[in-house]
């Protein structure tokens, strides 16, 4: 045999050897955890009746695996938490993949709500001077959301999205937009001050690809974002702000303000003020009673947490306190209903019974809710079958009083609470004149 001859043959074999070892055939996948529910994922691609080991294992909330390469056919591709059984899967789905494809899925939703999307890698380029952008709304609690990237500092009023009524578990399909530097915004639908995220400056760069993943916060009200190019390196951007309102639990004309924010102006006893943005970290806090200034430490504020700055006790002996909220619906049927003690003429504990079954009160749970307390945070600690015919009613616990019920001798009317919304049982007043509100937090469009 010719030498030449010799060298076609081994290198038509050398190329059947790579083809069947699939090294440059096969589809590159991998992960994205985006959920906040779910601290570590495995994916299983399964085909065959045959599992072994996952092929993309314990990626953590908020990372993003590297590539794993499955050899093109159809498969079905089971997402578990991480070191649990394909048999115990949160999802499922047949996939078939082709040669050379490149994926990553996005899994994203709270505990018992797990749900994913795919991002293709393989899209055509831009045209110069431009970058393909498209938006994941990975938070579906947050309802649908309006996306802006504008020049730095134009106000929104002067401005219309990018994007538009971005539903929570949808992505947009890529647009193209001029590469430089932008300001991104997020809002509620339709509604420009409605300011769930700001980052002042994200720079898009000429000839590339990104998608951008809105993910949820511990409030559950603003949103996080994250930034990912075609076949490239995950950034997150941390919310800059938090969210506090003022609640006033004393008898007296109260002022309160974060930072440069003013919460509430001369309220008295029983306003639940609105949610006000502030930024993130250590904030002062003024505080006035009666035109009397009242000294408060500052209070550290976390990203995209919602806050209660309660304001209760007396005039001649004013306390606060700062609760943490959580406005995270609940479960498809549920509602999540939690009880705040803002009562001034009493020390006393006091409990919550929806429907004549005790509510999860404080933490540990089982305990009673002090003066100046919340029940716990989570709205799975909190979390009632929704009705529209229900039964609240607080008690003290020390002398067994009933607080509040509703309905009662005069108010025959029953409680609404509706699936999925977030309620929090203000208790006012003393034990000779108590006062309370059932009040729907925030709820999202």
């Amino acid at each position: 045999m010719s030498k030449a001859r010799c060298g076609a043959v081994l290198a038509v074999l050398l190329s059947l050897a790579l083809a069947g070892c699939g090294t440059s055939q096969d589809a590159s996948i991998r992960l994205l955890n985006a959920s906040a529910g779910y601290s570590a994922l495995d994916v299983y691609f399964e085909l065959g009746g045959t599992f072994g080991k996952p092929q993309i294992s314990d990626v953590a909330s908020g990372t993003v695996s590297s590539y794993a390469q499955i050899t093109p056919n159809a498969y079905t591709v089971y997402f578990t938490s991480h070191g649990v059984a394909p048999a115990n899967a949160l999802s499922s789905a047949s996939q078939s993949f082709s040669t050379n494809q490149t994926m990553t899925y996005v899994a994203y939703g709270d505990s018992g709500e797990f749900a994913d999307m795919a991002i293709s890698e393989d899209q055509p380029g831009p045209n110069g001077g431009y970058t393909n952008v498209e938006v994941l709304n990975a938070d579906p609690d947050a309802g649908s959301l309006d996306v802006y990237l504008t020049s730095p500092g134009l106000p929104l009023n002067d401005a219309s999205p990018n994007f538009s009524a971005v539903k929570g578990g949808h992505s947009t399909g890529f647009t193209e937009i001029k590469a430089g530097t932008y300001e991104l915004r997020i809002t509620g639908a339709g509604k420009n001050t409605d300011l769930r995220f700001d980052l002042p400056s994200i720079t898009l760069g000429n000839l590339k690809t990104l998608s951008l993943i809105i993910t949820e916060t511990p409030g559950g009200y603003l949103v996080n974002v994250m930034a990912l190019p075609e076949k490239g390196a995950l950034t997150t951007y941390t919310n800059p702000d938090a969210r506090v309102r003022a609640v006033i639990g004393l008898n007296g004309s109260v002022s309160a303000s974060v930072g440069s924010t003013a919460l509430v102006s001369a309220a008295p006893q029983g306003v639940i003020g609105p949610y006000e943005l502030v930024p993130a970290g250590s904030d002062p806090v003024t505080l006035t009673v009666n035109g009397v200034s009242v000294s408060v430490p500052s209070q550290t504020m976390s990203p995209g947490q919602d806050y209660t700055l309660l304001v209760y006790g007396t005039a001649a002996a004013v306390k606060e306190s700062l609760l943490a909220d959580s406005n995270i619906p609940p479960l498809s049927g549920y509602s999540s209903v939690r009880l705040v003690n803002a009562m001034s003429g009493t020390t006393d504990p006091i409990s919550l019974s929806v429907d004549f079954l005790p509510v999860a009160t404080n933490i540990p749970l089982g305990s009673d809710v002090p003066s100046g307390s919340a029940s716990g945070t989570s709205p799975y600690d909190t979390q009632v079958t929704s009705t529209s015919t229900g039964t609240v009613i607080v008690t003290d616990d020390v002398t067994g009083q009933t607080l509040y019920s509703k309905p009662n001798a005069t108010d025959t009317n029953y409680a609404t609470l509706a699936s999925g919304d977030v309620y929090t049982m203000f208790m006012f007043g003393s034990t000779s004149a108590p006062s309370g509100e059932l009040f729907q937090d925030d709820p999202v469009p």
